[in-house]
């Protein structure tokens, strides 16, 4: 019986961690900006994949982390949109970027993160320079 007891407090335990769903939970997100960028917004949608190709897919992370992104194009009108998360939880994402047109060469780009570190202000600094530029910005990784 105290086996049987256990064992259910132990699937209890690991399935709470898999109830977060992150920006996806319907709560607020812990951290966003909308910014405008001087390129089209299939521009923008390429520039924030390549920010988080260089900066979270392809980079070493403390403690072996690794991080994937899922990229969806907008239907009828709604954002592009590429979300991050860690390979072992992909149901929890915890950046989002959307791009959407605001001009025929203009468009406006929302970074939207969990807002704990390193999903912060800084991350979302770090996006809005490499998208507005073209250029990846990495933040530093913390020790």
């Amino acid at each position: 019986m105290r086996i049987l007891g256990l064992a259910g407090l132990t699937v209890a335990v690991a399935l709470s961690g898999c109830a977060s769903k992150g920006l996806l939970s319907g709560d607020a997100p812990g951290a966003a900006d909308t910014f405008a960028v001087q390129a089209d917004f299939q521009a923008a949608y390429r520039r924030a994949g390549e920010y988080v190709r260089v900066c979270h897919e392809q980079r070493r992370h403390p403690y072996g982390i690794v991080y994937m992104s899922h990229h969806s194009l907008g239907q009828k009108g709604a954002p592009n949109e590429v979300q991050v998360y860690k390979k072992t939880e992909p149901a929890k994402i915890l950046e989002i970027i959307r791009a959407q047109p605001d001009g025929p060469a203009t468009s406006q780009v929302t970074v939207q993160v969990v807002g704990e570190a390193p999903w912060d202000e800084a991350e979302i600094q770090a996006a809005r320079a490499s998208i507005q530029s073209a250029t990846p910005v990495c933040r530093p990784l913390a020790n």
